[in-house]
């Protein structure tokens, strides 16, 4: 093989090994970005879920008030209430979330 051969693939090698090069800088920089970003979401992430486990126990009280108040001999009318106050109450928080 010629020597100007062997230099024109030197190079060409060269310059794919470069692009290659670029690219995994790319995607170390886009990796870094997403590992900030997972980071950053984190706190929002377990505010969320406290959230949920306060709107769990709420509804659990609701649930067990709404049990006895019904084996007390509660109104019908009683009952129908908190049924709708429940209904409006998921109601507002899926249009929410």
């Amino acid at each position: 093989m010629s020597n100007s051969r062997y230099q024109q693939l030197e190079s060409r090698n060269d310059d794919r090994l470069n692009s290659l090069a670029n690219k995994l800088q790319t995607f170390r920089g886009i990796n870094q970005d997403i590992g900030n970003q997972a980071v950053a979401d984190n706190p929002v992430m377990n505010q969320l879920s406290d959230s949920f486990d306060s709107l769990l126990h709420g509804v659990k009280n609701t649930s067990q008030r709404l049990s006895r108040s019904l084996s007390a001999g509660g109104s019908l009318w009683r009952m129908v209430g908190l049924a709708l106050l429940l209904f409006f109450i998921l109601y507002t928080l899926f249009k929410v979330f």
